[in-house]
């Protein structure tokens, strides 16, 4: 055995590493908890029934600050209907960063289930948010009211 794994900080180290990814990643502590769903759902201004069609994680292509995370979520929704408001569109693409992560298990396990027999929709808010002149997102790390099938809503 290499002597690495005898030292008691190498092995500090590594029981470390090994209780946080048994814990998963989870937003801090000292951030601000959302407001529960349905005070978020009367707050809304366009709420869709959607589709997950793709989701995918990859370079954003935003010219960013040296120390942050170039990486993004991007889910491509397919809307069924629209709940509340008004969105004239049949898709719509939604961006996330990776930290905090947003709903993404659950938008893993509604893509994973993708076109099976009418269980694979959802309910979301499409919040929009403005990044500069005449350009705006909708994003999926904000407190953005959600519904998931309880088949999607994994123990917490």
């Amino acid at each position: 055995m290499p002597k690495a794994f005898l030292n008691p900080q190498m092995r500090l180290g590594f029981t470390a590493i090994l209780a946080l990814l048994t814990m998963g990643l989870r937003p801090a502590a000292g951030l601000p908890r959302c407001p529960p769903q349905d005070e978020l759902l009367a707050k809304a201004e366009i709420v869709v029934e959607a589709r997950v069609k793709s989701l995918s994680i990859g370079e954003s292509g935003l010219l960013l600050t040296e120390n942050f995370p170039s990486r993004m979520v991007r889910a491509d929704l397919e809307i069924k209907r629209v709940i509340k408001g008004k969105f004239l569109g049949n898709e719509a693409t939604v961006y996330g960063t990776l930290y905090p992560p947003g709903p993404f298990m659950e938008l893993t396990a509604m893509a994973l289930s993708y076109g099976f027999d009418d269980r694979d929709t959802f309910e979301w808010e499409l919040s929009r948010h403005e990044i500069g002149d005449d350009v705006a997102l909708f994003s999926m790390n904000a407190c953005n009211y959600r519904k998931f099938p309880d088949w999607a809503v994994g123990p917490r």
